[in-house]
């Protein structure tokens, strides 16, 4: 980056200086002015990018504001603006800055204030929680609130719901719907295949289909080593309550599992490689033997940022009702986590998650092949049958988290880990681990993916699946406020010394080991 002063040749789109006989100041000019010590507000960021610089806001803003969270800027005046920290003087800013129309916009948005004024860190004592949600600032740096203390995650629910789009019933698959597809399918042993961890989702998922509609279900378990001993248990119940279901399970082998989560760690903070790896491992089977639908437990609140939040980012619109084409989303999800190319802006949100679910390809590049196999014989042949991805409408199924566990309790003999009060999720001995990753990466500005599992519990609460109570209890449990038990053993397990990660991409970051951190 070029080293700037007042004296530099003048920016591009900049205003012409004003001659002597010009009288007075704008509003705009005026209210510069007033900028002793200009400076970024919290959370907004410079980026580079491939594509020009970009102003990055890592958190939510409040609605309408909430799509303009990436700015492109000149490089001119990037450069520049790399002097707004707080020391330097208004005045003693490049005159041809204070007058550019895009700083002149992002003083006038609140993006650039007076040093004094710019948001403090929050911290776990003392912090804002939404009035509605357990959002908080802390946990979510960067989360705005309205004047009534809405946070802007509830404003986009509220949003969608007066647009006419609150639901994702639309995009859920009713009993009608199951029951049809089963009553036409006579080229298959199957009517569904379930993807299933022994977890409270899968498991409740598994009743419904075999037991309260009784589809011929094929149940596909990806033993993955870090589920934990109960849902294991779990899945050996369920073997033995549904006697008229067939079970299938895949094993990779450990050191490549091992390889790909440390791989998958150091490049993007995560260990994880789940749901990606069993669709590539179980998709090829659903289309040998001609099942026309998978399905996984999925909540629609787990989907509520993707659907509420994303699609407006995305698109800079109101997300609106429409006709799913189940062929063609099954299709754009399976090209996505076979596709490792770049997106065009890679500090969106819809980038963050993307490459995360396309990395996984990478590291178990061969575990893929059939399925990238299928997708573009699948590509070729509009008329080729191929499983379509559906979901259950939770927040209408469900009525709530505890109804469920009810339910599952006494029809499947499920059992929750020792020791767990939380139901948001229930399968995975590493699951406060990827909390964790995402809380310190987040908190460092290393990705503008939220924390997954708080906002999961918020959505929880604005849909009626859990009260305001529960989830507080809930927050407590999830692994953001201090280093996670099972974190140490999983570096053990990966080959990772905690005091020789400097080389380690991300993982520095994680386990605050990095010189910033310090």
């Amino acid at each position: 980056m070029r080293t700037i002063g007042p004296d530099t040749d003048r920016l591009a789109g900049s205003e012409p200086e004003r001659r002597p006989a010009e009288k007075g100041k704008s509003i705009k000019e005026k209210h510069m002015s007033e900028l002793k010590y200009p400076a970024l507000q919290y959370r907004w960021h410079l980026r580079d990018t491939e594509d020009g610089a970009r102003l990055v806001y890592y958190g939510l803003r409040n609605p309408p504001n909430h799509t303009r969270n990436i700015i492109p800027l000149p490089r001119e005046l990037a450069d520049r603006l790399s002097l707004l920290n707080g020391k330097t003087a208004g005045a003693d800013l490049p005159s041809d800055l204070k007058r550019h129309e895009i700083y002149a916009r992002l003083v006038a948005e609140g993006i650039i204030v007076e040093a004094a004024t710019v948001r403090q860190p929050s911290t776990r004592d003392r912090h804002r929680q939404c009035v509605r949600c357990v959002n908080n600032d802390y946990l979510l740096p960067g989360l705005e609130f309205d004047e009534n203390g809405l946070c802007a995650f509830c404003q986009c629910y509220e949003r969608a719901k007066e647009s006419g789009a609150d639901s994702l019933a639309q995009e859920g698959t009713t009993d009608e719907d199951l029951l049809r597809i089963a009553s036409q399918n006579t080229g298959s042993r199957f009517d569904v295949m379930v993807l299933y961890t022994g977890g409270k989702d899968s498991t409740f998922l598994l009743w419904y289909l075999a037991k309260k509609l009784g589809l011929r279900v094929l149940v596909a378990s990806w033993n993955m080593p870090y589920t934990n001993e109960t849902c294991r248990e779990n899945a050996r119940r369920a073997m033995r309550l549904l006697p008229d279901v067939e079970f299938v399970e895949r094993t990779l082998p450990w050191n490549m599992v091992r390889q790909a989560m440390r791989s998958q760690f150091e490049h993007t903070g995560l260990p994880c490689l789940c749901p990606m790896a069993a669709h590539a491992l179980f998709y090829p089977l659903a289309t040998q033997e001609n099942i026309p639908l998978i399905m996984h437990g999925v909540e629609e609140v787990q989907l509520s940022v993707m659907n509420y939040v994303m699609s407006e980012i995305k698109s800079g619109q109101p997300r609106k009702e429409q006709t799913p084409d189940h062929r063609a989303n099954t299709l754009n999800f399976l090209r996505t986590i076979t596709t490792t190319a770049e997106t065009l802006q890679p500090y969106s949100l819809n980038a963050e998650i993307l490459r995360l679910m396309a990395t996984v390809k990478k590291r178990l590049s061969s575990v893929f092949v059939p399925l990238e196999d299928i997708l573009a014989r699948a590509e070729n042949d509009p008329d080729m049958p191929i499983p379509t991805l559906r979901r259950l409408q939770t927040n209408v199924t469900y009525g709530s988290w505890s109804d469920v566990v009810e339910v599952i309790k006494r029809e499947m003999d499920w059992q929750m880990p020792p020791g767990q009060k939380g139901l948001l999720h229930t399968s995975c001995r590493i699951e406060k681990v990827k909390d964790y990753c995402q809380f310190k990466r987040f908190q460092a500005a290393r990705t503008t993916l939220f924390p997954q599992s708080v906002v999961e519990v918020s959505a929880g609460v604005y849909f009626g699946l859990v009260s305001r109570e529960e989830a507080l209890q809930e927050l407590q449990e999830l692994g953001y406020y201090r280093e996670p038990d099972p974190l140490a053993p999983l570096l053990d397990d990966l080959g990772i010394d905690r005091n020789r990660t400097q080389e380690m991409g991300e993982i520095p970051w994680v386990l605050g080991e990095c010189a910033e951190c310090r």
